[in-house]
């Protein structure tokens, strides 16, 4: 039984809280994109001088926290369906303009998966498709 060559995929990941935009580039050579929207809400504000106390006998319910929680837990579910998408990688750019592609490399090195995988970071702005793909090209020139 003859075993399937292992691909080598090379991908550009652009993320910020609202999607995450993936490409990938194939040995090849042709690059294909997926963009996956993402379910959290808008970072919570919170209101000025507010009273924590809600409920029978004066109990502080500090509604504050569990909206911080619930977020921090949608922004996790979303890290981990945008790292379930990447397979075969053999070298992957994330990029992104504020903290969330630093906790999606945080989430890709807690998987053995990516072990031995070359993950670069990259502070950008917002990018178009065609920029993103032109990142991969450049890398494959490189």
């Amino acid at each position: 039984m003859k075993r399937k060559p292992f691909n080598n995929l090379q991908y550009a990941i652009w993320i910020d809280q609202k999607k995450a935009i993936i490409a990938c580039r194939d040995e090849a050579g042709k690059i294909s994109t997926e963009s996956l929207p993402s379910s959290i809400d808008a970072h919570p504000r919170f209101d000025g001088e507010t009273t924590n106390k809600v409920g029978l006998f004066g109990a502080t319910i500090n509604h504050e926290k569990k909206i911080q929680h619930h977020w921090e837990q949608q922004r996790k579910l979303f890290l981990k369906d945008v790292a379930a998408h990447l397979s075969k990688v053999s070298s992957l750019i994330i990029m992104g303009p504020a903290t969330t592609k630093y906790a999606l490399y945080k989430e890709l090195e807690k998987k053995k998966a990516f072990e031995h995988t070359r993950i670069e970071l990259r502070t950008v702005d917002k990018m178009k498709l065609h920029e993103i793909r032109a990142v991969l090209s450049e890398t494959a020139k490189a």
